[in-house]
């Protein structure tokens, strides 16, 4: 492996060095540069939140290419997307559903139903409004008096499918 390369100086343009044993050129073109590489060690660095990747930078008043390196940062992890398909699923078992179901049947209980439910398909086909969403869970939760072992079991629903980092169960 070579430590030489030229530079043309006119191109603009790294070029491997002619010869592989590093001795010097003879009668080489005034055009052409002789660059040391200087091969710098590859840092440290943490893959989980960082990447790194070479570089290559000219120094020709130092007579070096250097081969470097850059370590980037990488962007936080995006937190997980509600899954309203396995919460809805999840709902539709549980001891909360039964509930729903057991309270007493009101004409506002079926419109507030109705909504949400109508809510919650549209967020499952993608096309989710957060705000109407939001505003069917506290129009339902509002018709209902729920035991607290139930409001709790909600909650557990809501986190396993990540609802809770969208909606609230009170306003």
């Amino acid at each position: 492996m070579s430590n030489l390369v030229l530079f043309d100086t006119e191109l603009s343009r790294v070029l491997n060095y002619p010869r592989t044993d590093d001795e010097p050129v003879m009668g080489l073109d005034p055009r052409y540069q002789v660059l040391r590489i200087v091969r710098e060690d590859k840092p440290d660095f943490d893959p989980e939140t960082q990447t790194i990747t070479g570089t290559r930078t000219l120094d020709l008043a130092a007579g070096e290419w250097r081969w470097g390196w850059s370590i980037v940062e990488l962007p936080p992890p995006q937190p997980p997307s509600p899954d309203y398909v396995q919460f809805y699923s999840n709902l539709l078992s549980s001891n909360v559903y039964q509930a729903m179901l057991a309270a007493p049947a009101t004409a506002d209980l079926a419109r507030a139903l109705a909504v949400f439910v109508s809510a919650i398909q549209d967020a499952m086909a993608g096309r989710v409004s957060h705000d109407a969403m939001q505003g069917a869970i506290w129009l339902l939760l509002g018709q209902l008096t729920l035991q607290q072992e139930h409001v709790d079991e909600l909650m557990v629903l809501m986190s396993a499918s990540h609802l809770d980092t969208v909606y609230t169960l009170q306003p």
